[in-house]
């Protein structure tokens, strides 16, 4: 998989959204769960990387990949009834994959990571849908950081 921007409709294409869940509280862990399995297969089809997280009723997710495959999947996600007022945060060309060790990665964020939410100032009141692309980017990055740590730390 190609890591740098290539010509025409496979151009390197990031897009970042928030959306609302539409799922009950009690059926999150098992929806993701499924998001994310057939997340992976279908991106890895399509050349899509990407990170999902799951917070306080809510989606924010980046998207990489060719431009037309990232704005088809962009699409689907938006018919789809677990999601609701989808709002499009961030989209064009990326100069490098962000993402680019995972066709999915979610994460659902837990008490232990509070002390990311208060730095990004968002912990009473989390709104994604609000953040600026920068912003967005840099909570994602910062989720990628702590996944990556987490993982790195079950290998031991």
């Amino acid at each position: 998989m190609s890591t740098g921007a290539i010509s025409g409709s496979r151009t390197l294409h990031r897009l970042i959204y928030a959306s609302r869940q539409r799922i009950p509280a009690a059926e999150v862990d098992e929806a993701v769960g499924q998001i994310v399995q057939v997340s992976i297969r279908n991106n890895r089809e399509d050349a899509i990387t990407g990170l999902l997280l799951v917070h306080a009723g809510w989606f924010l997710q980046a998207l990489e990949g060719p431009a037309e495959a990232v704005l088809t999947t962009y699409g689907r996600i938006c018919n789809d009834p677990r999601h609701s007022e989808a709002k499009v945060l961030q989209a064009g060309p990326a100069e490098g994959r962000q993402f680019g060790d995972w066709n999915m990665c979610a994460r659902r964020m837990s008490p232990a990571d509070d002390a990311l939410l208060d730095a990004l100032a968002m912990r009473a009141s989390f709104e994604p849908n609000l953040l600026t692309p920068r912003a967005a980017l840099r909570l994602l990055t910062a989720v990628q950081d702590i996944q990556t740590r987490t993982q790195l730390q079950a290998l031991r």
